[in-house]
């Protein structure tokens, strides 16, 4: 009778891959798995899980399909230990040489981009922002479905209650990962920190709104960016979790997120060089 117990052999090649084989009756069986090259760390609510189609898609690139949530573990839970790197590590099986994952937690917990660098100080980075006010009642809308809710099931006050106790958090003093509607929209802070690790040309900033009105271009950036080719065509019918509201955003925490984010969004655009029109656009009517 063939044991099944079989002995595994490791081997280090190039691209950062791993071969694992085993000789059975002569044959040689083996599985390889790939070091990450880059992680799109963000935003939640951004158009990350359509990335991950689009990024699939191209013969060149694969994305795992599901968040690891790896380099964003709990402090409590102790340090990544070479083992947990390993079964990390493990579950980016590909023959492609361009491999990565996504965990928008990632982006705005520095511990996580903290272990990221110490992990490969030339990981490539990409982070998709969107305008935070959308953002943060998208994700507010999210964890109302999450628990077989909808907006129709609160009222305005609830609302306005529920982001008023999310205004008392602070980026640094996070340790673990959590909803934080309102501090996940700190963009300026959120890349000062990332920059203050990792250089400009091995992070990508995208704007969500931006690449859904021209998405040939800015996923050939993309593509261009982790080292890829460009594509001449694109399937663009690939977009998800794209619901409309049972009701807008009450207009008093409409109007309380903008007197929030606005220095905030001030910083941003120093750091990007430009301002957002979009967005821009969407604060002119809140004005008028």
């Amino acid at each position: 009778m063939l044991s099944c117990n079989f002995n595994w052999v490791n081997c280090k090649t190039q691209h950062n891959r791993t071969i694992q084989f085993t000789i059975i009756n002569f044959r040689v069986y083996y599985i390889y798995y790939m070091k990450p090259t880059y992680l799109c760390i963000g935003v939640q609510k951004g158009g990350t899980t359509s990335l991950i189609r689009y990024l699939n898609d191209h013969p060149e690139i694969f994305m795992n399909k599901w968040e690891s949530h790896f380099f964003d573990r709990t402090l409590s839970d102790g340090e990544l230990t070479e083992n947990d790197i390993e079964q990390y590590e493990k579950s980016l099986k590909t023959n492609k040489l361009i491999v990565g994952e996504k965990t928008p937690s990632y982006c705005y917990l520095r511990y996580a981009i903290d272990r990221i660098y110490n992990y490969n100080i030339n990981m490539k980075l990409i982070i998709i922002l969107r305008e935070p006010i959308s953002r943060a009642f998208s994700q507010y809308n999210m964890g109302l479905n999450n628990q077989k809710k909808d907006l129709n099931d609160v009222n305005n006050k609830e609302i306005l209650k529920c982001f008023r106790d999310q205004e008392k958090y602070n980026l640094s003093k996070l340790v673990s990962n959590g909803d934080y509607h309102i501090v996940r929209g700190y963009y300026d802070e959120i890349l000062d920190y990332i920059l203050s690790k990792f250089p400009r040309e091995n992070i990508y900033i995208g704007i969500s709104e931006e690449i859904k009105e021209d998405k040939l271009r800015y996923y050939n950036e993309i593509f261009e960016f982790l080292g890829a080719r460009k594509c001449e065509d694109l399937n663009e019918n690939q977009d998800t979790h794209i619901k409309k509201y049972e009701r807008p955003i009450p207009k008093e925490l409409e109007e309380r997120l903008y007197n929030i984010y606005k220095s905030h969004n001030e910083k941003l655009y120093e750091i990007l060089g430009r301002k957002i029109d979009i967005w821009e656009n969407y604060y002119n009517q809140l004005a008028s």
